[in-house]
């Protein structure tokens, strides 16, 4: 029986009550401890707080341990927290204030030994579950969408079924994890450290992907749609050079639009665009722009030869570049977009010669995609878009939105490693982004 990461509650409690046994028994003393907002004990800070709720519906009893030392429950935790590097984390995170004397420890003593190894237990499903690390807070970048630990439910789940069964339970169920927790066993050095960090980067994704979704691998310069976990197309991407990074996250697609225009993005008007101005007013007639005086929706049309650029810097610049649909234009035919806070999208290039380079990090961000009029049909798999349907919505020339029949989810993922048909490959770190993860990892 399997239990959701974000809902175990569901499988755990849904079992028949199991009275606690004399092997089950309240640690001695737990029901007072457990009143103090939290303590300092053997070296660290057990946060009373998160395990209160629990003990008290438990009516005070253990979980991992009897009248005198660890039961069975509580050895299989510390079996399993030991165990806990075969998923690329770190034993004595959960493990290193546990006193070698245990067994001896009586009163409360144990009691403060039961509320440790519980602390401990929910960490561990936690990091396990969701990643241990935060990247977020150093690479805005990345985004990592983490719950709040569901503690009560891991606690009443493992008093059950055991501290195996919720970890079982909670591990990420993407075959690419199983196949390099297999890879990490016989692993060594700097190889071990690797796998470690691209787990982390599987235990970031949700626990389901989707049916049908879209994967991007940055490090790989590679899109896929995979549907039942089978790769049903593969192309080459071009991602953002390393000052202008592809962000990591997961959404949903939700729509296309061919022939699209091109809202300049403020940071590239004002870094590229202006000193061309300066030197050239007719730039932008030439190459398909409008210029407009501010980028509110009513804003009126002006011609570039009319402003005295020499006077306009960074700080002051308040125009907005649109570029029209056509020939020239730099997202190509067609754009596929998942609207979100960093204005990223998949989309058509002209620079089709790009493609052909091994290291595809060329853009301010967005992906360009190979072949982009044959992915979407791809997405709509063969039906209502069809390449006669993508040529009359071209042949129109303006901008024409397509919705897809239902949001499609795609995952813009970074990983270095990938096993495929039992090998591993390896890929360039091309942002730099495994030694941030592995320091996170190791801190």
């Amino acid at each position: 029986m399997s239990i959701s990461r974000r809902t175990l509650l569901k499988g755990g409690l849904a079992l028949a009550f199991v009275p606690v046994s004399s092997r089950y028994a309240a640690a001695i003393g737990v029901s007072d401890v457990i009143g103090k907002t939290a303590f300092k004990w053997n070296g660290t800070l057990i946060d009373t707080w998160s395990l209160r709720r629990f003990y008290r519906a438990n009516r005070g009893r253990g979980i991992w341990t009897a009248n005198q030392g660890l039961n069975d429950r509580g050895k299989e935790l510390v079996k399993v927290l030991k165990a806990s590097d075969s998923d690329g984390l770190i034993p004595s995170k959960y493990l290193k204030h546990l006193p070698t004397d245990i067994q001896k420890l009586t009163g409360e003593e144990l009691a403060k030994a039961e509320l440790y190894l519980s602390q401990s237990f929910w960490k561990y499903i936690y990091d396990l579950s969701g990643g241990v690390t935060k990247p977020g807070k150093v690479d805005p970048e990345i985004v990592v969408s983490r719950g709040k630990p569901e503690v009560d439910d891991w606690l009443k789940a493992a008093s059950k079924r055991g501290a195996e069964y919720v970890s079982d339970s909670v591990r990420p169920a993407h075959p690419q994890y199983a196949a390099l927790r297999k890879e990490l066993s016989s692993a060594k050095g700097n190889m071990r450290n690797k796998i470690a960090v691209n787990m982390e980067r599987w235990r970031w994704l949700p626990n389901s992907l989707g049916k049908r979704y879209v994967m991007v691998n940055q490090a790989s310069f590679e899109m896929m749609i995979k549907e039942d976990h089978k790769v049903v197309d593969r192309r080459k991407v071009i991602i953002g050079k390393p000052n202008h990074k592809t962000p990591l996250f997961s959404h949903k697609m939700e729509y296309i639009e061919f022939n699209p225009s091109w809202s300049v993005p403020q940071s590239i008007a004002t870094n590229e665009f202006l000193p061309r101005l300066k030197r050239d007013r007719s730039y932008l007639k030439r190459n398909g722009y409008k210029l407009f005086e501010s980028w509110d929706e009513d804003a009126k049309e002006i011609d570039a030869k009319d402003v005295n650029w020499h006077k306009v810097s960074r700080s002051n610049f308040s125009y907005r570049i649109v570029q029209n649909p056509g020939k020239k234009n730099a997202l190509g035919k067609v754009k596929f977009l998942f609207p979100n806070r960093f204005d990223i999208y998949l989309h058509d290039t002209p620079a089709k010669k790009l493609f052909k380079s091994k290291r595809r990090a060329y853009s301010h961000g967005c992906i360009r995609v190979h072949e982009p009029l044959e992915f979407a049909q791809k997405l709509f798999d063969g039906r209502r878009l069809n390449q006669g349907k993508i040529e009359q919505l071209l042949a129109k020339k303006d901008t024409q939105r397509v919705n897809l029949p239902r949001p499609v989810p795609i995952h813009l993922a970074y990983f270095t490693l990938w096993v495929e048909d039992g090998k591993i490959k390896q890929y360039e770190d091309v942002y730099g982004r495994d030694k941030l993860v592995y320091r996170l990892l190791a801190a």
